[in-house]
């Protein structure tokens, strides 16, 4: 019987609010601020760049790298305390968590996030008293997101076999389609209630409760 749960991150146990801050608002602002041009432009300039890099290599999520990249006097630790009072957890999230917590399962989080943004995440809400481990693909593993060798590596480090584990997020292919092919009891987690089927679920309270 699975006794461990994993669960994504962003858009799963907190919403966007936070890293959109950071990346729309925050690192505009200071090109804006350093370059004398206009906050709009700043947003236009630094969304072409992030498109040019895109989600599938490793600098993507890399804010020193950005910072950098674009030639700003900011450490990465000071602009996400900037915004840290961003961070929202879906109403669900500690309501379920405590719920699968109560009834003996160990919980872990498997994110595409690097530590920096992971580490003020988790210590800046609750989450911390009630997650034991966090893997992050970037940080622990040099993966751009998670493929079947980041679940496997998972799996090993807590000496799991792959029916041991439960994984939801809200990514079809990340948090559904990859687990599955690995053997891990995976969900879909469609907040919008559009996707349908017996591994969907439409809030963590659901999801608690078909797995408990």
């Amino acid at each position: 019987m699975a006794r461990f749960i994993s669960f994504d991150l962003d858009g799963t146990l907190v919403d966007n609010g936070f890293v959109e801050a950071v990346w729309f608002e925050g690192i505009p602002k200071l090109l804006s601020d350093t370059g004398g041009v206009s906050f709009n432009d700043a947003l236009k300039f630094v969304n072409k760049e992030y498109g040019l890099v895109g989600p599938n290599r490793l600098e993507w999520y890399d804010l020193g790298y950005w910072l950098k990249r674009f030639g700003l006097k900011e450490e990465p630790s000071r602009l996400l305390n900037r915004f840290k009072d961003r961070l929202r957890l879906y109403p669900d999230t500690l309501p379920a968590l405590s719920k699968l917590r109560s009834k003996g399962y160990t919980l872990i989080i498997i994110t595409s996030a690097t530590r920096d943004f992971i580490d003020i995440t988790v210590n800046s809400s609750n989450l911390s008293t009630l997650i034991s481990r966090v893997f992050s693909t970037t940080s622990d593993f040099g993966k751009a997101g998670k493929d079947e060798e980041v679940f496997l590596k998972v799996l090993a480090e807590l000496n799991l076999q792959p029916p041991e584990l439960y994984h939801v997020g809200d990514s079809i292919v990340f948090d559904f389609e990859v687990p599955k092919k690995v053997g891990v009891k995976a969900y879909l987690l469609d907040r919008s209630g559009e996707e349908k089927g017996e591994f969907v679920v439409n809030n963590l309270l659901e999801f608690a409760s078909k797995v408990t």
